[in-house]
Order: C-alpha cells, then sequence, then structure tokens
C-alpha cells in the first residue's frame, strides 16, 4: 500500500465511495430538487474554501484554482462523465453558458468541473465539444467535492439537477436553482448577484 496506513485506505475508500453514489445518476429525476438554492457555511472541518482547492486543466493549461480568477464573474457547471442521461441536458446548459460568453466576450470565465473519480478522459474529451468549449475543464479532487457538498449540499454535486456555481468578481459563491438555466436567466442573476 506504499506506506500508506491499511485505516487510512480503508476511510479513504468509503468517502470515495460515498462521493460516487451521491454524484451517480441513477436516471431518476431527483425527487426534491430546490427552486433557488443558498450557500450555507463553509466546510467547517478543514478551513479551507472549496475554491482554494487546487485542480488542473484538463486540457493541458497547468494548475490553477477558482479563486485564482477572481475578479472575473466565474461559472462552473458541475459535470459527471459517468452519467450519460445527464449528457443531453448538460450540453443544452453548456450552449446558454456560451451564448451569454459571446453576448459578453471576456467578462466571464467558464470552468467546467467533473466530479467523477480520477479515471479516463474528461467530460469535453468525452462527450465531445459542442459549443468549442474555451473555458477551462478540471477534475474535482475528492476533497473538493467534499467541500462542495458541505459549503452547498447534495444538489451541488448531483449532475442530474444541472448543477451550475455562479462565482462573483469580489469572490462570493452561490449554487443556482436545478435545471438548464437561460442564457438571459444567467445575465440577470450575474446582475443581480455581482
Amino acid at each position: 500500500m506504499s506506506g500508506i496506513p491499511y485505516a487510512l485506505f480503508l476511510v479513504s475508500a468509503i468517502i470515495l465511495a460515498v462521493l460516487i453514489l451521491s454524484s451517480g445518476c441513477t436516471g431518476n429525476a431527483p425527487a426534491h430538487a430546490p427552486s433557488s438554492m443558498s450557500p450555507v457555511s463553509e466546510d467547517p472541518g478543514s478551513g479551507t474554501s472549496w475554491k482554494e482547492i487546487a485542480i488542473s486543466d484538463l486540457q493541458g493549461r497547468g494548475n490553477f484554482s477558482v479563486s485564482s480568477l477572481v475578479g472575473k464573474t466565474v461559472i462552473v457547471p458541475v459535470v459527471s462523465v459517468s452519467c450519460p442521461e445527464c449528457i443531453v441536458q448538460l450540453q443544452k446548459q453548456l450552449v446558454e453558458i456560451d451564448r451569454l460568453e459571446k453576448g459578453s466576450p471576456g467578462r466571464i470565465t467558464i470552468v467546467s468541473l467533473d466530479v467523477d473519480p480520477d479515471i479516463g478522459p474528461g467530460f469535453m474529451v468525452a462527450y465531445g465539444d459542442p459549443v468549442h468549449f474555451t473555458g477551462y475543464s478540471a477534475r474535482s479532487p475528492p476533497e473538493m467535492t467534499l467541500a462542495l457538498l458541505h459549503r452547498f449540499g447534495p444538489f451541488a454535486i448531483d449532475t442530474e439537477t444541472i448543477p451550475v456555481l455562479l462565482v462573483c468578481p469580489d469572490g462570493h459563491d452561490l449554487l443556482l436553482p436545478a435545471g438548464v438555466k437561460t442564457a438571459e436567466s444567467l445575465n440577470e442573476t450575474i446582475a443581480r448577484e455581482c
């Protein structure tokens, strides 16, 4: 086990299994996805915001954190390569985000965040690029996925609800309502919240 104590390995495996099951795709729509969501407190255990955790761009542009992008509006669609049933809705969401970005070039940054474990290609590689994606594409490490769960609750990583996080230029963040958000509603939310 490469020097890792068995107990630590077992705890890590259990946490990973819970994360996979909580973000997996069941083929059924969520029973009670809220129509509007608001953030709860940051992860009290680690003291580290999800935005501070280092991630790697799967398209080869290096390491970064969402907090390193502060100063711009950041839109973070949460995706899952392992949920083929979610792909059609997710692609609709990416089209709407692309419409918003084209309407305001340079105003927003997009980070496609894959909550699957570190296996296989990222979303853009696995399912193609219907909108000629220009943002960052990254895989959420388990500690980031857990921090998202603590910060926003289970719908932040439930890819069936088409989760989208909004980070304003000043750094405050929120989880947007479930379902596909139009470019117009994204623009209104940015105007109201940021």
